[in-house]
């Protein structure tokens, strides 16, 4: 079989043979599902029964001990709150003195009050620092003697005792376990042998108050045998060692020697519980319960192989008979597996040697089947989609080309099929075309982007679509960045309402758009027509009509009908051209906009002139602006700037009257300036210029634009003309005037340079400031002082 698929690249399938395979072992691993289930109930039921049995240890335990450690407790309560202990504390150590007597009274009352010692207590002492004394059951001493003849431990000198057992801040502290070195009890002479004995100091410092003003400590020590007696029955049962651990980590007791490693002890915590440990490569089982105190916890370390032996007998059972069942479950499934499995592989390889099958499956071989019966139907419902996904570019494009003429429209029920699948249906031969020109989107929305060009083009689309009138159809395309065409389909049974249902679907269309949308649109209309070619003409007339928006403006509705009739010459004879540069020669600047009035008014206004003429006009009346300027040997650039070409000026503009209008401008700026280079009249403008900036130098705004909007003219040449006359530059000009005035006002001392500057006509002093060192060269307040400095003098 592998060699058969595997040339096919079917080796990768998910086969059935999969399948078989693992349903025959599920049905033959139940009952070994069934027993594992089994085994792990009862694994977790020895495990619990084991945890509580170590649990209620450790309880028993707990309360024994706490119990135990409570005695201590209220012992130490009974001494450390004794009224007269505090009196004591602040005695001075003096041995004929009658306080004395203070220390064998308390010794007498209190130390030896019967019944408070017990067996789990070995003995318990108080500790006066200010005295150095040490009062116990019995015996008052100097701590040196209670430490040599009494109480030492093994491995702590003197001073390590008293420093930090005794001196050092301590609240109902337990001390880990420690070797106290004790006197022999049968030595009548107090040698100084002692006999060592194990045990657990509690130390708590007096009076407790405050750790900074430690006066003395009472300590008890704890017979550790006692506890480990409390050990013994634990530690013979479960063969565990048992550890006592306070908040801080400290292992306070230990049924044998060694402590919790670090690892353990970062386990313990909360209200109890039971975990796996591996200590020194052997596993463990540790059990652990809080005690009453705070932060003590009792931790019981059990080996694994005690804790679990009945569990482990029972696994090893069941792993035998586990590996038995699946041996024999596992044979019995390939046997099954491999005889189904065999009519349904000739089967497969039948489909592949009569299919050309390149792709790799993925499925199993029922579902490969079914995938080869099915392909024909998948790969037809694929083509649709994409079919469907491209679309509107096929009915975009299809519409374009139409409306242009490139293709004949078919209008019959098999070409009305053909079309069907870009949602386009005509109900005749009968079109008409309009071409929607956006002129401005402004009003729509001041973002000149492509987003919103692209909203203008659909709003227009849309409602060109929607507004006509059923059951004639319209159908839109989009013709460039700013045009829209709109194919008008009229109904075959009322072809004569074609020209009025067009006209008022023109009207119905700009008024919407303009007034709800606030986009400014031309529309150009052509004429209805019928036939095959009908779209191509009618789009020709429309595109034809939308040219005549140089000669009657945008914004409007233009026609196709109504310029028909158009004469093919424009009205601008030799004479009026000579008659014109004579008006500008002569200064005349009234006449020469009167006469470009007529001449724009005998062409666009009293006559019909195509767009063609109507820029051959305009280019021959900015032909004569030229020649002016040429044979008067002006410097075009004095009069419009460097970066204005009067050509390229004037046929920025759309219409016809805006060229006019920039005509004239340009006309009576060429005119003035004829004029204001004559010798009379450049002196008297020179006077009008200089008593203008007379009356308004303190003006901020005083410079060449104000000067140029009051003289009508641009700033360019006023700034040539001041020069030439009067040989300075107006900003020069404007300084020195304002200095000066400056100077005046420097004779008030109340005003300052800022008012000053003020009142010249500066917005900022430090500009005033600049502008008066640089003529005068020195500061405004220099000049105030040395002006003071002269006046002074005078008077003097």
């Amino acid at each position: 079989m592998k060699r058969l698929l595997r040339p096919l690249g079917f080796q990768n399938l998910r086969s059935v043979w999969m399948t078989m395979l693992i349903s025959n072992l599920v049905l033959l691993l139940i009952p070994l599902s069934m027993g594992a289930f089994l085994y792990t109930k009862v694994e977790a039921s020895l495990q619990n029964g084991a945890n509580r049995s170590n649990q209620a240890m450790l309880e028993q335990l707990k309360l024994s001990l706490d119990s135990k450690l409570n005695e201590v407790e209220k012992l130490a309560q009974q001494i450390i709150f004794d009224p007269k202990l505090e009196y004591l504390l602040k005695l001075n150590e003096d041995q004929n003195s009658p306080d004395r007597y203070k220390f064998v009274e308390f010794m007498r009352d209190t130390m030896s009050r019967p019944g408070n010692i017990t067996n789990f207590v070995l003995d318990y002492y108080v500790y006066f620092r200010n005295s150095d004394l040490v009062l116990k059951s019995g015996l008052l001493t100097d701590s040196r003697k209670f430490y040599d003849m009494y109480y030492s431990y093994r491995g702590m000198s003197y001073e390590q005792w008293r420093e930090g057992m005794l001196t050092s801040f301590h609240t109902m502290a337990y001390l880990p376990s420690a070797t106290l070195l004790r006197r022999a009890e049968y030595d009548p002479m107090q040698s100084i042998e002692k006999t060592p004995l194990n045990v657990i100091t509690f130390t708590q410092s007096l009076p407790g108050r405050d750790r900074r003003d430690i006066t003395g400590s009472f300590v008890i020590l704890i017979d550790e045998s006692q506890i480990k007696e409390m050990f013994a029955q634990i530690e013979s049962a479960s063969d565990s060692s048992i550890y006592i651990v306070d908040g801080d980590g400290r292992t306070i007791m230990a049924s044998d020697k060694d402590t919790l490693p670090s690892q353990l002890l970062s386990r313990i915590g909360g209200n109890g519980g039971l975990f796996n440990q591996t200590l020194n490569g052997d596993p463990k089982v540790i059990s652990y319960t809080p005690s009453q105190k705070e932060g003590w916890k009792y931790v019981l370390v059990t080996p694994r192989s005690v804790f679990m032996q009945q569990v482990i007998l029972i696994k090893n059972w069941t792993i035998i008979l586990f590996s038995l069942c699946l041996a024999i479950g596992l044979s019995a499934a390939f046997t099954f597996t491999y005889r189904n499995y065999s009519p349904l592989r000739r089967a497969v390889n039948a489909i592949l040697r009569g299919k050309d099958w390149s792709s790799k499956p993925s499925v199993n071989e029922y579902d490969f089947i079914l995938q080869t019966i099915e392909g024909s139907l998948h790969e037809e419902k694929t083509l649709r989609s994409m079919l469907a996904r491209q679309t509107p570019v096929i009915r975009s494009n299809y519409l374009s080309r139409l409306i242009r003429g490139q293709m004949d429209v078919d209008t019959s029920e098999k070409g009305g099929q053909a079309l069907k699948f870009m949602d386009i249906s005509f109900v005749s031969d009968y079109f008409a075309v309009i071409v929607v020109q956006l002129d401005s989107i402004l009003r729509f929305n001041e973002e000149q982007s492509e987003e919103k060009w692209a909203l203008a083009r659909f709003i227009v689309s849309n409602i060109g679509m929607d507004i006509i009138q059923e059951p004639h159809k319209s159908f839109a395309v989009e013709l460039d960045r700013d045009r829209v065409a709109l194919l008008s389909n009229f109904s075959p049974e009322q072809p004569e309402e074609a020209d009025q249902v067009i006209k008022e679907m023109a009207e119905s269309l700009k008024n919407l758009i303009e007034q709800r949308f606030k986009i400014d649109i031309t529309v150009a209309v052509g004429l209805p027509h019928a036939g095959a070619k009908s779209i191509g003409e009618s789009y020709a007339e429309a595109t034809a009509a939308l040219e005549y928006r140089i000669v009657k403006g945008g914004g409007t509705i233009i026609y196709f009908q109504d310029i028909k009739n158009v004469h093919s010459h424009y009205y601008y004879p030799i004479d009026i051209e000579v008659q014109l540069i004579n008006f500008v020669r002569s200064g005349d600047t009234e006449n020469v906009l009167k006469l470009l009035d007529t001449i724009y008014m005998m062409n666009f206004e009293s006559g019909s002139i195509t767009p063609e003429f109507g820029r051959c006009l305009f280019f021959n009346i900015t032909s004569t602006f030229l020649k002016i300027i040429n044979a008067t040997g002006i410097n075009q650039h004095d009069i419009l700037g460097r970066d204005i070409d009067p050509v390229k000026d004037i046929f920025s503009y759309e219409t016809a009257e805006g060229m006019h209008q920039r005509i004239k401008k340009l006309y009576a700026l060429l005119t003035e300036s004829l004029v204001t280079d004559r010798t009379d009249h450049s002196v008297q403008l020179l006077q009008e210029m200089e008593q203008f900036l007379e009356e308004n130098v303190t003006d901020p705004n005083m410079g060449l634009g104000m000067m140029a909007d009051r003289f009508e003219m641009t700033p360019q040449y006023v700034s040539t003309f001041y020069k030439k006359q009067s040989g300075m530059n107006l900003s020069d000009y404007i300084v020195r005037k304002r200095i000066e005035l400056a100077k005046r006002h420097m004779c008030e001392k109340d005003l300052t340079n800022a008012q000053i500057a003020q009142l010249v006509g500066y917005t900022s002093d430090v500009v005033f400031i600049r502008a008066f060192k640089k003529l005068e060269g020195v500061t405004p307040g220099r000049y105030r002082e040395n002006m003071l400095s002269y006046a002074s003098d005078d008077a003097g």
